[in-house]
């Protein structure tokens, strides 16, 4: 007897979740010249975008940048020894 089909896209979201653990970013907005840094979580950069456009919009202010808090440590542990 086959799955119903809802229930084998549970079990691929359930999956592709556990392949993109929650990330953080930081997200600068400005509003009428105070600029603020929030901390998001994601599953990858487009999730981020996406969250801190909303963000943006929610707080009436402008989306001033994007990046993900660790990246420094991420692009230093790919450089060879």
């Amino acid at each position: 007897m086959s799955s119903p089909p809802h229930q084998n896209q549970d079990q691929h979201e359930d999956v592709s979740l556990h392949a993109h653990p929650l990330r953080e970013y930081n997200v600068t907005l400005s509003s009428g010249g105070n600029v603020e840094t929030i901390y998001i979580l994601a599953r990858n950069s487009m999730q981020a975008a996406y969250s801190a456009l909303e963000l943006a919009g929610d707080r009436n202010s402008q989306l001033i940048n994007i990046c993900l808090t660790d990246e420094w440590q991420e692009e230093e542990a790919l450089l060879p020894e």
